[in-house]
């Protein structure tokens, strides 16, 4: 059903018949908000696909704030399976439109606001929170979750500044550096923190009230940081004598102390200019939103500001080492590689059967997402931008389930096989030609992947450099869920592979992900062959190179692996 049919059903459902519906906002995400009228009553629609956005968490945070006399909009409908709420229209005072035409009432309103994380501050700690039927457990801001956030910087402002990845090691040190400055605010639950604190997600309702718009993210973490949040923001600058008082006032009201406090408030604000340079670095190569690149030289501006506490100095030092002369200045952004990727999706899938006697087995569905759409998901996210997908077995509904996807991101070409199946080296040889002239992406659509840290895709690109022909990702044969074969290879120190041999069993086997040079399959034979021989081939020439993966595999190819994967991922 077309999404304004769905949206038009939601409204009926709720009472609403011919409503006005105007466009309202769109955000860095997918959700988007529209203003209804109907009856002279003014409402705000949420809508949030629910295969790109999660509406639960938003509900169930919103319920919480407007129990503790915090001011959220109330919700008058929603539907969690289509992804639309029904919200109190708050108005249109945002802080930042109110204070471009009263600069003067900027202490006012921000006091305000400092008021209301004081109350925030003086809740009990939720662990988790209920939304209707549900229940939300709440994410810890902790120091891992802090730094998968710094890890935006060094993952995609750093190679789209310099138009390469930044070196293993240098990413690692730089991720230590900021373990060692975080462990104290990474250990902090002292409250709920919102998270998007700032003046255009902040409505002045007058009498000293404030509402709040934009906290489907929120942590359990620190007190300072919806205090950053609010006076170093990524779009209004407070005046420094607004900061000023307004830190102290926050310190002395939580009977903090503000020496401590100040050097915690400065390391987070200087996490939160490191994250959303990357973000912002992100949505344009990504996601092609390139409006936010003209944000990153302030948010510099902000974090150069932290970066003068003496807790960070060896943060300044790497940073001014590594990106020089770059800050003030709107960078010119270099593409991600590997930016093309292919699919391998047209098995037959037998030992699935009956399944795949109606289904092809990637759409074969595993913790409520097709196979094919996690493989999708994990490209869409490591910024491939062209994804090349073989078809053979029910190739209509492989390409039925494409064209109907939410997410445009990667663009999706097909390699038709429907009348003869190559196997995995013959299929990839075929689709050369969409695939481009530089390393790219090969993925089985039958494993799943969670990872520690990094995504594996990330890794493996952040790994690869010229003297590999294939880099491929490994999986400890002992650790690997849905696969017991005897393991494919030893891993040596340099990280080159040689084939398991004579031996009867090897540490690793090939995970269904790798980066591949095209030149690999100059030689190789038409018709149908084995990547095995492409593998053979660049172990002989001594490059052929592996990495372990970090984070828990599963092979799903038979009806046993698909339950203990979707067990698995369900947590039970």
């Amino acid at each position: 059903m077309p999404r304004t049919e769905q949206i038009s059903n939601f409204l009926k459902n709720a009472g609403i018949l011919s409503p006005q519906i105007k466009p309202l906002a769109n955000d860095a995400s997918f959700r988007r908000y529209d203003r209804v009228t109907f009856n002279e009553k003014i409402t705000v629609l949420m809508d949030a696909p629910p295969e790109l956005e999660d509406i639960r968490p938003f509900v169930a945070i919103a319920e919480f704030l407007l129990q503790n006399d915090l001011n959220a909009p109330n919700i008058y409908a929603k539907d969690f399976d289509k992804g639309f709420l029904l919200l109190e229209d708050l108005g249109d005072r945002l802080f930042k439109h109110v204070l471009d035409k009263e600069p003067d009432r900027e202490i006012e309103l921000y006091k305000n606001a400092v008021d209301e994380l004081i109350k925030l501050n003086a809740c009990a700690t939720p662990d988790k929170l209920s939304y209707g039927s549900g229940e939300y457990k709440i994410p810890t801001y902790d120091t891992d979750l802090l730094l998968v956030e710094i890890a935006l910087f060094t993952d995609w402002y750093y190679p789209a500044l310099t138009g390469h990845r930044l070196s293993f090691t240098k990413r690692e040190e730089f991720i230590a550096l900021w373990r060692t400055v975080l462990h104290k605010v990474g250990i902090s639950k002292e409250c709920l923190v919102l998270r998007d604190y700032h003046a255009e997600n902040l409505l002045d309702l007058g009498d000293g009230k404030v509402g709040q718009l934009d906290f489907q993210d929120a942590v359990i973490g620190h007190s300072a940081y919806d205090l950053v949040s609010l006076l170093q923001d990524s779009r209004r600058d407070a005046t420094p004598q607004t900061e000023e008082k307004l830190i102290a006032y926050f310190a002395e009201k939580l009977n903090r102390n503000e020496a401590e406090f100040r050097e915690d408030y400065a390391v987070l604000g200087a996490q939160r200019s490191i994250k959303i340079i990357g973000i912002f670095a992100r949505l344009c190569v990504r996601d092609g939103k390139s409006q936010y690149l003209q944000i990153i030289p302030r948010m510099w501006g902000l974090l150069e500001r932290c970066l003068n506490h003496p807790s960070l100095s060896d943060i300044k030092a790497w940073l001014d080492k590594e990106t020089p002369n770059y800050r003030d200045e709107l960078i010119e952004v270099k593409p991600l590689k590997p930016d093309h990727a292919m699919i391998l999706a047209a098995g037959l899938g037998t030992r699935m059967k009956p399944l795949t006697d109606t289904l092809p087995k990637p759409l074969i569905k595993v913790a409520g997402k097709e196979m094919l759409a996690h493989s999708l998901d994990a490209l869409a996210w490591a910024g491939v931008k062209n994804a090349v997908i073989n078809k053979h077995h029910h190739a209509d509904q492989v390409e039925t389930f494409v064209k109907n996807r939410k997410d445009w991101r990667p663009k999706v070409t097909f390699s038709d096989e429907t009348s003869v199946l190559l196997d995995s080296g013959g299929g990839v040889k075929k689709a050369l030609p969409l695939l481009g002239s530089d390393p790219f992406y090969i993925l089985n659509s039958d494993m799943i992947l969670t990872n520690k840290g990094q995504p594996a895709l990330g890794r493996l690109a952040t790994a690869w450099n010229d003297d590999m022909d294939i880099l491929m990702l490994l999986i400890n044969r002992r650790e690997a869920i849905g696969h017991d074969g005897v393991g494919d290879f030893h891993l040596n120190e340099n990280g080159s592979l040689r084939w398991r041999g004579d031996d009867p069993t090897s540490d690793y086997h090939y995970g269904g992900v790798l980066i591949i040079r095209p030149e690999c399959f100059e030689g190789a034979p038409d018709g149908a062959f084995t990547l095995r021989d492409i593998f053979r081939k660049a172990s002989n020439k001594g490059r052929l190179y592996g990495l372990p993966h970090e984070g828990v595999w599963y092979h799903v190819g038979t009806h046993e692996a698909l339950k203990v994967t979707e067990q698995h991922l369900k947590g039970e």
